[in-house]
């Protein structure tokens, strides 16, 4: 049976389109990377290597966030090219480029297809605008694509990548894990690659070293991840409705979408449209057994993750099953692998043909394709251009508040740690949490203890007894703060402590990153002379 692939250039590609949407894209990122304003999880990396003074340092600032090290190590060999948090705004847009330069050199799918998937959510907004260590994860997973049919000759350049991808994120394994499956079975059961491979007369050493350093990232991922394991409870009864969220999130990965995990009707649903979506991917992707085999080995390796680790918050993380599909793609319409499809059985029962199914639901796969890069295209470039109106998070307006006052060399008490993590970056100063009991910058998961909003007062009474010295200080609470409903102006005084409302700081997307400025001052009190 002659499968088409209706994907693949059948055309000559426009050079304008080609180039355009590259340099357009590349331009865009380049244009964020000074513009666009962190939020907490992209301050906590740059804090993370920037508070460390050493790769030994560096290591123990970030075991306790459970990622492993990749991420911070690339940024802390960059650091002091600005010695702001724009270096690593610069490398995420560097990294960012390069997968994305991968992609439209040697992913054969058509011009326009490009153009969806370049300014879709993913690898327009989520992976190339937000900088974390997703882009770590798009860039090596299409580095392994691009170099794919190099495994003819050598095994290295997929050792490398599969180990580095263990080190990029823990539901980065699930990618490492499709690709490590296909190179074996590859091995185990399809003579031709053995021969083409045991040609190259360093096969030997190719092969050990390939081994040794694959066996060696991992190893190293592993023990990594390890350092957080006590964060981590697994849920190992099987429970339907849980079931269902987790199918959920494929459904999102496809179309961005998380139906409602307390109605039963939008799980069913979106588990129904699901498995029909599923249905026609697979059936495309039966082509090539390596697509095939790739795609269901790393989306069940992510759907045991997600139901029995950590199921997941946010499109960041179910956008893996987006990298999955589109790595899966890749290989199945790859020019140079010239596979054959998988072999199925024409099953018959009152003259319905199987097969004929399979070609049907085949034949509208590129339809559903489209569909949810169009709609993933209109997200990403509707978010991107919201991030230019409204910024991610207030800390850098914040920041620069208390800078252009001349306020941030005086004492600072800020809560919660776990937001203000973004004004420490930006003000490049440590700030008193009582979270932590002690001054500090990015959030330490490990030594915090999570305190209630309506005792704020109670924490600043404690601070100043802490420090009798300190009669002023400049408080920075996060939305929820105790004293929100306050206005500029307002003065609270209670226990011998004023408080006034300063500013506040609400124009950002990100609501917990919204902040409200105070002085709290301990209240002179009044000395009656005896008459």
């Amino acid at each position: 049976m002659t499968l088409k692939n209706p994907l693949v250039n059948r055309a000559p590609n426009s050079i304008f389109i080609e180039y355009f949407s590259q340099f357009l894209y590349i331009f865009v990122g380049l244009y964020a990377a000074f513009n666009h304003s962190l939020w907490r999880d992209e301050m906590q990396g740059w804090l993370v290597a920037w508070k460390s003074h050493s790769i030994y340092s560096l290591w123990q600032n970030n075991a306790p966030s459970g990622h492993p090290i990749l991420w911070s190590g690339l940024i802390y060999l960059v650091k002091n090219l600005t010695g702001t948090p724009l270096s690593m705004q610069l490398l995420h847009w560097f990294l960012g480029s390069i997968a994305l330069l991968c992609f439209w050199r040697w992913n054969p799918m058509q011009t326009w297809i490009k153009v969806l998937f370049t300014f879709g959510y993913y690898p327009f907004w989520e992976y190339f605008f937000v900088c974390r260590h997703y882009v770590l994860a798009e860039l090596i997973a299409f580095i392994f694509c691009s170099c794919f049919p190099f495994r003819r000759k050598s095994y290295l350049p997929a050792a490398i990548c599969i180990g580095l991808l263990t080190n990029s994120h823990a539901f980065s394994w699930s990618l490492a894990f499709g690709f490590l499956v296909i190179l074996i079975l590859e091995w185990c059961f399809v003579p031709t690659q053995r021969l083409v491979y045991l040609k190259n007369k360093y096969w030997l050493i190719d092969f050990i070293l390939s081994a040794s350093i694959l066996v060696l990232l991992i190893s190293f991922a592993g023990f990594s991840l390890l350092q957080a394991r006590d964060a981590v409870e697994l849920s190992p009864s099987l429970d339907l409705r849980h079931f269902l969220r987790v199918v959920g999130r494929i459904f999102g990965g496809y179309l961005l979408i998380i139906p409602n995990s307390k109605s039963w009707f939008d799980l069913s649903l979106c588990a129904f449209i699901t498995f029909g979506i599923l249905a026609s991917t697979l059936a495309f992707l039966r082509r090539s057994w390596l697509a095939t085999t790739f795609l269901l080995s790393g989306f069940s390796f992510l759907f045991l993750f997600n139901f029995y680790v950590y199921l997941g918050v946010g499109s960041r993380h179910y956008g893996y099953y987006f990298l999955i599909l589109i790595c899966s793609i890749w290989l199945a319409l790859h020019p140079s692998e010239k596979t054959e499809p998988i072999s199925f059985y024409r099953i018959r029962f009152n003259s319905f043909s199987f097969t004929n199914n399979l070609d049907f639901l085949s034949s509208i796969f590129p339809y559903v394709l489209v569909f949810c890069l169009t709609v993933q295209m209109i997200a990403g470039v509707h978010r991107t251009i919201y991030d230019f109106y409204v910024p991610y998070s207030a800390g850098e307006e914040t920041a620069a508040y208390i800078t252009s006052k001349g306020w941030s060399d005086s004492p600072l008490f800020g809560t919660r740690d776990v937001e203000l993590t973004t004004v420490s970056g930006y003000l490049d100063r440590d700030i008193y949490y009582p979270e932590l009991k002690r001054k500090g910058s990015y959030t330490q998961w490990k030594n915090r203890v999570s305190l209630e909003r309506k005792d704020t007062f109670k924490h600043i009474k404690i601070f100043f007894e802490n420090q009798p010295r300190v009669k002023r200080v400049l408080l920075i609470l996060s939305r929820g703060s105790a004293f929100r409903s306050m206005e500029s102006g307002d003065v609270l005084i209670k226990d011998g402590i004023r408080i006034i409302a300063d500013k506040k700081f609400e124009h950002s997307w990100v609501k917990p990153e919204r902040y409200y400025l105070y002085w709290a001052e301990i209240q002179a009190q009044e000395i009656t002379e005896p008459r």
